[in-house]
């Protein structure tokens, strides 16, 4: 068996906890909107069509991006991590939570390699989709809508 199926089995794995997770915390909410089965049965059909369509090149662009950032060689990660939101966008759609990390991801490689405008330019369209998205109380909208202002700063030399 190859590496690349091991890999990608794994992250089957650990994409299936988190889904039941997810489910687990639905069905366990007392104030969960509307009904709570209906739901849960959302969560597992996202989880599900993001896990048949993450294809093992996918995964292997989004492992060689981190291995190539936490080497330092960050131009060479936003370059891969550009490939990985293409095809994690033709894949899954914009609005997908996957999509939306890795735009997170690049925007912060972004920052991280110099380009602090930019970075700030992306966080700045990110926040405006988490926000329709997910909401602006979101916690990932919040750490989106702080990083664009971090980097925004750097950028004027702040």
């Amino acid at each position: 068996m190859s590496w690349r199926w091991v890999i990608t089995g794994a992250v089957a794995a650990v994409g299936a906890a988190l889904g039941a997770v997810r489910v687990k915390r639905v069905l366990g909410n007392p104030f969960a909107q509307a009904d709570p089965v209906a739901q849960a049965e959302k969560e597992l059909d996202k989880r599900d069509r993001a896990l048949r369509e993450e294809h093992p090149d996918t995964v292997e662009l989004r492992h060689r991006a981190h291995y190539l950032s936490e080497i330092g060689d960050l131009a060479g990660a936003v370059e891969i991590s550009e490939k990985l939101l293409a095809e994690r966008v033709r894949a899954l759609g914009e609005d997908h939570p996957q999509v939306l990390t890795t735009r997170h991801n690049l925007a912060n490689l972004r920052g991280r390699s110099g380009d602090a405008a930019g970075a700030a330019e992306a966080f700045e369209r990110l926040v405006l989709d988490m926000e329709r998205v997910h909401g602006a109380d979101y916690i990932y909208t919040v750490v989106s809508r702080r990083a664009a202002v971090r980097w925004r700063e750097e950028a004027e030399g702040g």
